[in-house]
């Protein structure tokens, strides 16, 4: 069985030993300071005739005794004490001291706003409650009693409990001074649709569980006129058997399905439920019984060593983690964690069987030494911790921001040490340190540093093959032994340390030795938040009277019984589905301010520290009304915004807020005297006026405020896209795109304008004046439009595009488009269409004209209309003349050559205009302009013969 035992390493000035919290193999009879423990698991049936050997603790001797862990010494029970903490004797379990008045008059008062002798009262009210319970009960009508504002209130109605409620006020009238603690009250409202009136719990019960069945019961309850069914799951304590002979059975056999054969067949809860008219059903959570867990205590790793919990964590995610020593993770390999039942515990005078009470949770990040848990570099740069984190932790067990002082191992809680933050060690510094083992002991820091301390794979003689250092300190006056490791070391109420291991010579302990918090706590990856004590917030006597709206109500959290409160701590108010927190200055004292509406208040208040909290505490105030004051607008309006996501401000907590103007909503101010109203679902530009009103039911509106913000207004939207190709033959005719309605939008290409318009007026021709802005709300784009820029060359361009409403205007909309050559330029031969031999003439149809084409520098003619349509808006390609088709889409790319615009008569074909001469395309190339006049006539001829021809094929 491999255990983390760790043997003296020798010093050159001195022989002393250093050892750190392993334990020792089961079969050695050398002892070491050491601080953990190895336990053997208790005797278990076996069909070896031989006995098991009971767990011995390891010894503190020297090395090679096999002596036993000598008792503690009288100076080891009785430490140093430490200023601010009660004794640190160590006894074995007694008896706890009775709680004086002074400290009951304490806890009544935090717990529950009451004086001493309210809460003695109310004792004795409940008395004569209880001893009057019984006849009422068996009176018709009776269907409750409870207790409400100093009374004794019995629910139901008949002459018979009339008559009784009579008869015990007339009691308590002779034996009581003011008497008439008696009230009969009406029962509450019933559904006349049932058949049933429940009389008591009891009776309830037994009929619930005979027709329904005990699965999934939790409870059976009498409250505020009505009983309650609770279902949700079994009630049961979430905690596992213990191994060994102290293994205990579970708490109760698994509940029998309702349905069991030979069984009556059950009903549903609700079907039960709607047979009553006064009973309910609620769903419930399971209940599982609750174990507190404290540092200090000792816990079994694997079922095979024991070491001491340090403090209480948490998680960045606030996961429940349990800090301890890092060694006792045996460098990654332990996995499991069980609690050590504190009455087995050395410390408690236990035998260290090896018992638990459930387990704690699992190993999780460990380091002992340098980072991995690698040991000292030759250049010493790796300097390390001694850490170990246990998570998963156990549902139901409560680990508590506290140390355990050994003194009452059975209830540790209330001579626990509280723990309100950490602070690092410093020679001089009172110390205390607990364990499973030792228990308690106090003493003061000597030194602070870089401890060396032998690995768990150290060799003999020197043990100096795995060594390991850490950051910690060290105290000759504090004592320890085998199993204390992990421990926590504690200032006051402040956490300093967790304990790493000890150092003895001749066999006698020198020093213990531990690891520094702060600096261990810093290498966790992901950090963690140290649990922290935390009190109850109460309220200041002032505050449980009529306070106005708007005016503080004020409470404090005590420290006591720590030293102080923890720094940075705030408390949670809860108002309905509200909270706040505000913070709590250093001597405890922390306000919120009256919410409306007026009337009646309740809410809660916790004290919060990171995931650290309080339990809640409940209160009531009356608020009364206050005339409401004109609302702050907090979003800014000396700037110009790119967007009014949301309005923002002040005013009375509780209070409505209410928007008018160009944009409309509303919204609650919260309990922080702030409020947020989104109007991203009205989109809006330009100068937008917002006014801003408090109201409340029942008061006077308060006086409005109006705020004008400054709003961008979007980049409009193009038809051209970023990258787009337009050929230069079929540029298209404008550019159109989407603004705000009403805005002046004003085009360029390559900075020049090329036009303006409002948006939603239609197009516009370039340099038109631009239109007075209609609107603000920019919900429901406007169409623009401005014509395409002529003559431009090709290649890139630059269009810019903006829009400005009240003066404010628009970020630019830029693209880069490019203008590509037509797709065959002048002179370059061109294919003639399939069919056709290059060269030959295509055929004209019958009646066709042709154009008369014109010389170089020649002045264009009057177009001579046909009979059916001008020829010059028809181009000449090669092949059979066609009708010329509607403007084709602009491409996003160059396309192949097509049709070839050419000028006739001085019209411009294709989209283009041109000055050049117009020349034929096909045909082989280009006709001489001189002869074209005899160029004509051949061409009839051609036709005829190719004709012939092509019949002749």
């Amino acid at each position: 069985m491999k255990t983390p035992t760790f043997q003296p390493m020798m010093r050159a000035a001195a022989a002393l030993a250093i050892a750190v919290c392993g334990a020792l193999p089961a079969i050695a009879l050398t002892a070491v300071p050491a601080v953990a423990v190895t336990v053997t698991p208790a005797p278990v049936p076996s069909a070896s005739p031989e006995p098991v050997p009971t767990a011995t603790p390891a010894g503190a001797g020297g090395a090679g005794s096999s002596a036993p862990t000598p008792a503690p010494t009288a100076a080891d029970a009785a430490p140093p004490a430490l200023a601010g903490s009660s004794s640190s004797a160590l006894s074995s379990a007694s008896a706890a001291p009775l709680l004086s008045d002074a400290g009951l008059a304490e806890a009544v008062r935090r717990d529950l706003g009451m004086t001493l002798a309210q809460f003695n009262a109310a004792g004795a009210l409940a008395r004569r409650a209880a001893d009057a319970a019984p006849s009422l009960r068996a009176l018709p009508g009776y269907e409750g009693i409870r207790l409400d504002a100093g009374k004794i209130t019995v629910e139901g109605n008949s002459p018979e409990l009339r008559s009784r409620v009579a008869e015990l006020n007339q009691l308590d009238g002779k034996n009581q001074a003011g008497g008439a603690d008696f009230v009969l009250a009406a029962p509450a409202s019933v559904r006349s649709d049932a058949a049933l009136l429940a009389s008591s719990t009891q009776q309830l019960f037994e009929a619930y569980v005979r027709e329904v069945g005990a699965a999934g019961l939790q409870a059976v309850t009498y409250t505020s006129g009505h009983f309650v069914i609770r279902t949700g799951g079994t009630n049961s304590a979430q905690s596992a058997p213990a191994s060994g002979p102290d293994a205990r059975p579970a708490s109760a056999p698994e509940a029998q399905p309702a349905t069991a054969p030979g069984a009556k067949p059950k009903i549903a809860a609700a079907d039960f439920v709607a047979r009553y008219a006064n009973v309910a059903l609620e769903k419930g959570s399971r209940i599982a019984t609750e174990e507190d867990f404290f540092g200090g205590q000792g816990y079994v790793i694997d079922g095979r060593t024991l070491c001491s919990a340090g403090f209480g964590a948490f998680s960045p995610k606030g996961e429940p983690l349990v800090l301890t020593a890092g060694h006792c993770a045996a460098d990654g390999t332990a996995k499991q964690a069980e609690i050590e039942d504190p009455a087995g515990a050395t410390a408690a005078g236990g035998g260290s069987s090896g018992a638990v009470t459930g387990a704690l949770g699992t190993f999780g990040f460990s380091q002992f030494g340098g980072p991995g848990n690698a040991k000292v570099a030759a250049d010493g740069s790796n300097v390390g911790t001694d850490i170990a984190v246990l998570r998963g932790i156990r549902g139901g067990l409560n680990v508590q921001p506290a140390v355990t002082r050994w003194d009452q191992p059975a209830d540790p809680g209330p001579t626990s040490v509280k723990i309100v933050g950490t602070v690092a060690p410093f020679q001089g510094q009172p110390v205390c340190r607990s364990g499973r083992t030792l228990g308690w002991s106090c003493g003061t820091v000597d030194s602070v540093g870089t401890w060396v301390i032998p690995g768990p794979n150290s060799l003999p003689p020197n043990y100096d093959n795995d060594l390991r250092a850490l950051s910690g300190f060290d105290s000759t006056t504090v004592k320890s032994r085998p199993g204390d490791s992990g421990g926590p070391w504690i200032s006051g109420n402040f956490a300093v340390g967790t304990h790493t291991g000890a150092e003895s010579d001749g066999g006698v302990q020198t020093r213990a030795v531990a690891t520094t918090l702060e600096d261990a706590t810093g290498r966790i990856p992901g950090g963690i938040q140290l649990q922290l004590f935390l009190n109850k917030p109460t309220l200041t006597a002032a505050a449980t009277e009529t306070v106005t709206a708007g005016e503080p109500i004020a409470g404090h959290v005590g420290a006591a019984p720590a030293s102080a409160v923890a720094a940075k701590s705030k408390v949670r108010i809860t108002v309905g589905a509200q909270k706040l927190e505000v913070p709590v200055d250093a001597a405890g004292n922390w306000t919120f301010r009256a919410p409306l509406p007026s009337g009646q208040l309740a809410f809660s208040a916790e004290t919060v520290n990171g995931f650290s909290h309080s339990e809640p505490a409940y209160f009531t105030a009356t608020v009364a009304p206050a005339p409401l004051s004109a609302p702050g607008m907090t979003t800014p309006t000396g700037t110009t915004l790119p967007a009014l996501n949301s309005i923002d401000g002040t005013g009375m907590p509780g209070a409505t807020v209410r928007l008018s103007g160009d944009v409309s909503g509303s919204g609650t101010v919260g309990l922080d005297g702030r409020w947020s109203i989104k109007v991203a679902d009205q989109p809006v530009s330009g100068l937008v006026s917002v006014t801003a009103v408090l109201t409340t039911p029942g008061e006077a509106d308060s006086p409005s405020v109006t705020s004008t913000y400054t709003v961008r207004p979007p980049a409009p939207t193009s038809s051209i896209r970023q990258g787009q190709h337009l050929r230069q033959d079929a540029l298209p005719t404008d550019i159109s795109g989407t603004g705000v309605s009403g805005a002046d939008v004003r085009a360029s290409v390559d900075g020049v304008s090329v036009g303006s318009v409002r948006a939603g007026a239609g197009g516009a021709a370039a340099g038109a004046a631009p239109q007075p802005t209609i609107s603000r709300n920019i919900a429901g784009d406007s169409r623009w439009s401005v014509p395409f820029p002529a003559r431009l060359a090709v290649g890139a361009h630059t269009l810019t595009v903006t829009q400005t409403v009240d003066a404010v205007v628009s970020h630019p909309a830029e693209v880069v488009f490019i203008i590509d050559p037509a797709a065959v330029s002048a002179g370059t031969r061109a294919e003639p269409p399939a069919g056709q031999q290059l060269g030959t003439p295509a055929v004209q149809p019958p009646g066709a004209q042709l154009p008369e084409v014109q010389p170089p520098g020649a002045q264009p003619r009057a177009a001579r209309p046909p009979a059916a349509q001008p020829l010059g808006d028809q181009p000449l390609v090669a092949g059979p003349l066609r009708a010329s088709a509607p403007p084709a889409p602009v491409p996003s790319s160059p396309v192949s050559p097509s049709d070839v615009s050419v000028t006739v008569e001085g019209a411009a074909t294709g989209g283009t205009s041109s000055g050049n001469v117009g020349q034929l395309a096909g045909f082989g190339g280009l006709l001489p302009v001189a002869g074209l006049a005899a160029g004509v006539l051949l061409l009839g001829a051609a036709a005829v013969a190719f004709g012939r021809r092509r019949r002749m094929h």
